[in-house]
Formats: structure tokens, sequence, C-alpha cells
């Protein structure tokens, strides 16, 4: 069933959809699909603002028709309202009525900003689940928003028992995801040196601590290990390499003799075309809101082994305790693993219901509705009380 969407009308008012950089990832990918939805689908006025770091997807933003800024924005450890000025100027000048900051930091900029720069209204977007925190100037960000959005449940709970927000404020508003278009491109299987019939799986994930890569390749080791045909399976691993992850994860690989069954693939924009050749994917994780990592899998019939995490439940369903791990075990991932390794007709059972599952569940035309019907309704408000100040909106155990 599809959000309904409240008056008042939002064309003409300015929407902008600030990100914390314009790296690819799955945060980014939520800002692009729904600034799209906006302005092509709604014919509304929309843009997607970086705090810092134009980065290469910024170009694919402005193809699509989605006008993008960049603020360079510098994190600072003290002085924030000082670091904070350039940001207030630009939301100021640029007359934007409404702000819709995605993660932690930009929830941070916007809350401490967004007022004296005399936006109507700015939705606090919870997509970390408590994941990414920033001690003192968090709390003191979160009191002056009206409306908080969060897109897993594990969000929501952090929201309503950590930040101490009263549920009525809360929305829960999941991902939303393409079903994957196929165009000619990379051979995967080809470039990666498969052999027919080798299986190939997938993890789309930048390579961060959040992501837990290391304990994926730990599991691989045992996958490896236990293997007991000749063509081993490759592990291929699609996404930024960090220098807060990367080093530790090639040193795993390296003293686990797993250079031939590993490929670190980098940042990559075919995923549709990867995710077709591959048998099945997997997401270790520490800590997620709804990965689109995940997501992604299952919109191209992809079987997923993954950490349990509330979000990946929100992903996968109610069903999907038989592809759960808990976090951090390594043993237990690659049992798994070499579960659907071994099982195709398993395997390929579980992609198919993930396909159904992400068409009836996580559209981004539904996604989209759900924001605009979070805004209708709390613009409603405003007009209804003519009441700009922020209400009392936090449980009084708080503390902020």
């Amino acid at each position: 069933m599809n959000a309904r969407i409240p008056s008042p009308d939002l064309t003409g008012l300015k929407i902008v959809i600030m990100v914390g950089t314009f790296i690819r990832g799955g945060c980014e990918r939520q800002a692009f699909l729904l600034a799209r939805e906006l302005i092509h689908r709604h014919g509304l006025n929309a843009e997607v603002w970086a705090l810092k770091y134009p980065g290469e997807y910024s170009e694919e933003f402005e193809a699509a028709g989605i006008p993008t800024k960049t603020l360079h924005f510098k994190h600072p450890r003290y002085g924030w309202v000082q670091h904070s000025w350039p940001v207030l100027r630009e939301l100021r000048k640029s007359r934007v009525d409404i702000l819709l900051p995605f993660t932690t930091w930009p929830n941070v900029v916007a809350g401490l900003t967004y007022r004296l720069a005399g936006i109507r209204l700015c939705i606090w977007g919870e997509r970390h689940a408590g994941g990414e925190r920033i001690p003192g100037v968090e709390r003191a960000a979160v009191t002056q928003y009206r409306r908080f959005v969060a897109n897993s449940t594990a969000g929501v709970e952090f929201l309503a028992n950590v930040m101490r927000v009263k549920r009525e404020y809360l929305s829960f508003v999941p991902n939303g995801v393409e079903l994957p278009k196929f165009v000619p491109g990379t051979d995967w299987r080809a470039k990666l040196g498969l052999k027919p019939g080798q299986l190939l799986i997938v993890k789309v994930a930048n390579v961060t601590n959040f992501k837990d890569h290391a304990t994926l390749l730990r599991a691989w080791k045992i996958v490896q290990d236990e293997w007991q045909d000749r063509d081993r399976p490759v592990l291929a691993l699609a996404g930024y390499l960090t220098e807060d992850a990367y080093p530790e994860c090639e040193r795993i690989t390296r003293e686990a003799g797993l250079q031939s069954s590993v490929r670190f693939l980098g940042g990559i924009t075919e995923v549709p075309a990867l995710l077709n050749a591959c048998d099945m994917a997997a997401f270790s994780s520490r800590n997620e809101g709804m990965p689109n990592g995940v997501l992604e899998c299952m919109a191209a019939g992809r079987a997923v082994v993954a950490t349990d995490l509330p979000g990946i439940r929100d992903a996968l369903g109610p069903d999907a305790s038989e592809v759960l791990v808990a976090p951090g075990d390594a043993s237990h991932f690659a049992r798994r693993l070499l579960d659907m390794l071994r099982n195709s007709e398993k395997r390929i059972a579980i992609g198919e219901a993930s396909a159904v599952r992400i068409r009836t569940e996580f559209s981004v035309k539904r996604m989209a509705e759900r924001h605009l019907a979070v805004m209708s309704s709390e613009l409603l408000e405003q007009q209804r009380t003519r009441f700009f100040a922020r209400p009392a909106r936090f449980q009084r155990q708080s503390g902020i």
C-alpha cells in the first residue's frame, strides 16, 4: 500500500538532500534515487549537496539531471560554530525550504545551522542505527529537530532509546532499490579468470571498519580449506579501499594464502553486471541501517549470507534465519557459505524469493512517497499550529 501524501503541495519549495561526500556508497545511492524521483516523477525542485569531497559520483548525479553542490566543510574537533558558518551562509543564500540530511555528520551540521538559515523544515535522517556518533555536539544538534526518519527498525530504536526521541515523531522509511538493468559491459567472469562452472561470491560494500571484511576473509579461509572440488570458489570484494581497513584485509588475505581466491575490485560502476555474473553474495558488518549492498544483491536474485543485524533482517525478511550469522563469528559464517555453495537449488530458490521481496517491499517509488508523506504532514502541522519553535519532543530521561 502506497503512503498517502497529504497537503500541502511541495511544488515551488527547494529541497536539499545533504550527504557527507560524493564518494559512491549506499547512502549516496539512496540520495541519488530519492532526488531523481522527486525531480522526474513528482516535478519538484530538489538538489543533492555534499559536505566535502566532490567525487566522481557527482557526475552521475548531474548526468541524471540532479543539481549538486560541494560545501568543502572541514570536520572539526572543536569550534563547530565557526566551521559551520560557511554551510549556514550557503543554505541562506540558496533559499532552501526543506533540508534532508543523511547520516550523522550531515545530521549534526544541519541541526546546528538550519534554523539560522531560515529553513522551514529539517528532518533528521538516521542511517547508521547509532553506529557513528559525535559526542557532545550530536546531543546539541538533535534537540533542534522536529521530525526524524530512520531507514531501519534498529535506527528507530536507537533514536527512541538512546537519543530519547518520542516515538510519535519517528518515521520508518526503508530504502528503495532499483531492479537491475543489464547492459553490455564488462564480462566479469572472464575478467576475473573464472572457469566454466567455477563459483563466484560477491560482497558489495566499501572496505571500511564498519563493514567488517576481516570476518568474511577469515570465514573464506575456512571455506577454501574445506572445499573438495577441483575449482575453488572466488570471492570478489567490490568497494572503495579505505586506509582504515584495507591494510588489515590485505594482510589477512596474504597471511592466509588467499591471494588466488580473493579479488579486491575497488570502487566499480558496473555493479549490476557483476551481480549478474555471480552465484551468490555475502555481507559481513558490525553495524548497519539498511544496507544497499544487501538490497542490490537481492534485487539481482542472489541469495545473501549476512551478519545478523536488525537492519539486515529488515531487508532479508522474517524467514532469513538460515542465512544469518552472529556478528564476528567467522566459523559460523563459513558454515553458512559452504551450505549455500554446495546446494544450488536452495541458493537459487532463496535468490528468487529475495527478488520478489524487493519488488513488493522496497521500490524506489514507494520510498519516495514515504519521504513525501513525512515532509507534507510536518509542513501541514506547521500551518495548522502556526508554531515554528521546537515542540517538546524528547523524553525527560534524555538529559538533553
